[in-house]
């Protein structure tokens, strides 16, 4: 029986260490908080997006960050075998919009009581401390230095104690450290999946707004990097919302050199907006302009809408000359905004970078730095888009870390 330290009580930590346990392995999970889940619980917004009912190939083609790598444990754990490995615990599932996975009691709480009273049955010992060092010796695991508790011995180790985001359920970053004392690559970890801050004062004025139905385009040096369909929020001095927080995955290390593109009317082409902009400047003929656009716009985004076109706010709507026109229709079709950072880790659902691939056998999870030292979940420099995929890969690796130690 070999002894088996799991750092970290998260997804991937607690699915790493049932399959360990269930392997006939002593495991115990090393948490820095009472409980293990902390994170899991907040996911989906409290609802728990377990992971997304597709193919493995529609989970490679929303994988950004080096999807190549997790071929194997989703052949090993595909999004199927996951659907049934809670059901088979007696947790029911729905699948809604998008293929996503969800319990159907809408609990992230059910998640976890599953995965605690499975870990208790395999008897997986939770011990509340924190790890300061991985120790080993001639490039072999020999145990851990706790922060509390001393020297703990160990066969092996499963690094599973996530990344950066959302710091307050215990994921400060620590992992990182420990995996670079031990000689690993970390690529510089950012935030993934969040909100994006631009260089316009306007969206102060338009806080609280929320764009249904909207295009957005991602652009650097011209050139469209991403472009979707959806909705985006206007929050107090930054950008949110899907679209958003989807496009902020196709930004690289500088925000300053992309811009976002708004089309806030993509079902209608210049030529029908045009003609609609035309009728209702005819019903408000004899009203100022800014009277004259509550029918296409909400009342928050008027006077952006406004300033923007250089249209005197108290010039009549029959005094607007054709080029004036011309110009606010580029506005309703390409509001410009310039970005100038992303949202910090405290907002970011996750994080991208980590302990590089390139240091990790994907058959196995292990090191190829250090024998009997593994890695699973968000530690790893993989990161995928929303709608289930990050989940998935925390269990996947969990789970091939899990069984092949």
């Amino acid at each position: 029986m070999q002894k088996v330290i799991i750092i970290g009580g998260g997804p991937a930590g607690m699915m790493a260490a049932l399959q360990a346990a269930r392997a006939k392995n002593q495991v115990e999970i090393i948490e820095k908080n009472k409980r293990p889940g902390k994170k899991l619980l907040i996911t989906g917004k409290g609802r728990c997006n377990l992971s997304n009912y597709s193919d493995t190939a529609e989970h490679i083609r929303n994988i950004i960050d080096n999807p190549e790598f997790m071929y194997s444990s989703l052949a090993e754990f595909n999004p199927y075998q996951l659907y049934y490995f809670f059901e088979n615990l007696d947790l029911k599932l729905k699948i809604e919009r998008g293929d996503r996975v969800f319990p159907v009691s809408n609990r992230s709480a059910d998640v976890l009581k599953i995965m605690e009273r499975e870990l208790l049955k395999n008897k997986v010992s939770l011990i509340q401390d924190e790890v300061v060092k991985i120790l080993s010796s001639d490039s072999k695991i020999e145990g851990v230095q706790l922060k509390y508790g001393g020297f703990k011995a160990a066969d092996k180790i499963i690094l599973a104690a996530g990344g950066k985001s959302y710091p307050q359920t215990g994921s400060d970053g620590n992992g990182f450290l420990l995996a670079a004392q031990l000689g690993h690559q970390i690529i510089k970890p950012e935030p993934g999946l969040t909100g994006l801050l631009t260089a316009e004062d306007w969206i102060y004025q338009a806080a609280g707004l929320k764009l249904k139905n909207v295009e957005l385009k991602l652009l650097r040096n011209t050139e469209v990097i991403y472009s979707g369909f959806g909705e985006l929020e206007i929050r107090d001095g930054y950008l949110d919302g899907p679209l958003i927080i989807t496009a902020s995955m196709f930004i690289d290390h500088n925000p300053a050199e992309y811009e976002l593109v708004l089309d806030l009317k993509p079902a209608l082409d210049y030529n029908t907006l045009d003609q609609r902009l035309l009728r209702d400047f005819a019903k408000y003929s004899n009203k100022y302009f800014a009277n004259s656009l509550a029918d296409l716009l909400p009342s928050k985004l008027i006077p952006v809408i406004i300033s923007r076109s250089k249209i005197n706010y108290q010039k009549t709507v029959n005094q607007i000359t054709a080029a004036e026109r011309e110009d606010l229709l580029k506005l309703f079709k390409k509001l410009t905004l310039k970005l100038k950072e992303k949202k910090g880790f405290k907002r970011a659902i996750i994080t991208r970078g980590g302990v590089s691939t390139a240091e990790i056998n994907p058959q196995t999870m292990e090191s190829s730095l250090i024998s009997g030292l593994y890695f699973a979940g968000e530690i790893i420099d993989v990161a995928a888009l929303t709608g289930g995929f990050n989940l998935q890969i925390a269990f996947a690796t969990g789970f091939k870390a899990g069984n092949n130690l």
